[in-house]
């Protein structure tokens, strides 16, 4: 039986934050994205854990730009609280239009956290895995605003686990995925986030 949640909206209220420090906020994120807690995990003897993460209609701007990506891996990792592992490699493959774009690969101490910018859809495909438990809701909102993505697809698995318990089936299974959540609207402006070069 697949469970499949019904699409949910992700509000986002414009912060009253001056505009050298301006973000987003999620309002009720339980509601639009619901990953395992550190209790979850910790009871599922997962190996680690996995979110991927499809963001739609990002700045193309910031997506077009190896330093912004580089950026913001370097503070994903630091919100992740995990080492780093050799440099960053960004890479921009320009042999077919239709798959064009920066790929990200950064290799850390946990596992690994990789990308893929789409220039044709103004899209980020971001994937990371990691052995050590980290808050996927976070990695989320610090992508979608980062990006200024207006929309998102993410889904989180535990990894390795040798049998799921009959909780994790219950209650995990039915929340962990988000299909076409809307972001409304973002106070992040291009020019603040590249203005940190």
């Amino acid at each position: 039986m697949t469970l499949r949640p019904s699409p949910q909206t992700l509000s986002v209220r414009p912060p009253k934050v001056s505009s050298q420090n301006a973000k987003f906020t999620v309002q009720n994120p339980k509601s639009s994205f619901a990953p395992p807690t550190k209790a979850e995990y910790d009871r599922s003897n997962a190996w680690g854990l996995a979110t991927a993460v499809d963001i739609h209609d990002c700045n193309p701007t910031i997506i077009r730009d190896a330093l912004a990506i580089k950026r913001f891996t370097k503070e994903l990792c630091t919100r992740l609280d995990v080492n780093m592992f050799g440099e960053t490699i960004v890479v921009d493959f320009v042999t077919d239009p239709k798959v064009s774009g920066f790929s990200l690969v950064q290799l850390i101490e946990t596992s690994l956290v990789s990308g893929h910018f789409a220039n044709q859809t103004n899209a980020v495909y971001l994937d990371v895995f990691s052995c050590k438990f980290y808050e996927a809701q976070k990695i989320v909102e610090y992508a979608l605003s980062f990006f200024q993505g207006k929309s998102y697809n993410a889904h989180c698995s535990l990894r390795g686990c040798d049998a799921f318990p009959k909780a994790y089936l219950e209650k995990f299974a039915e929340r962990n995925i988000v299909l076409n959540s809307k972001v409304d609207q973002l106070s992040v402006k291009p020019s603040l986030v590249l203005a940190s070069r």
